[in-house]
């Protein structure tokens, strides 16, 4: 699953960024806090909407803009794997109606 391009999505399901997901070891420590198993460590590559928040905010990076070619936390179920339209880790397809995701 690591090095693998994925584009990260809101919580509107739309979408913010595209990345490579850096790791999803639920050891390792990321902007302070441990992976788990809610998050995944990405890569920031391009920002689709670079005013969009960070789901978890440090002291120097608080949007997208903030965070292009450093390591953040994105949660993975709003992770979207490039070519198949759905989720990398939570296994819910989701569907692209017009311009939304679903």
């Amino acid at each position: 699953m690591t090095r693998k391009k994925v584009k990260l999505l809101d919580l509107e399901n739309e979408q913010v960024a595209e990345d490579i997901v850096m790791s999803v070891d639920s050891k390792k420590i990321v902007m302070g806090r441990p992976i788990g198993y809610v998050y995944c460590e990405v890569s920031i590559n391009y920002a689709n909407k670079s005013d969009a928040p960070l789901f978890v905010k440090d002291d120097q990076r608080f949007r997208i803009k903030d965070a292009i070619r450093s390591h953040i936390l994105w949660i993975r179920d709003y992770v979207l794997v490039d070519e198949a339209k759905r989720s990398l880790f939570s296994g819910y397809h989701i569907y692209q109606f017009g311009n939304t995701l679903v």
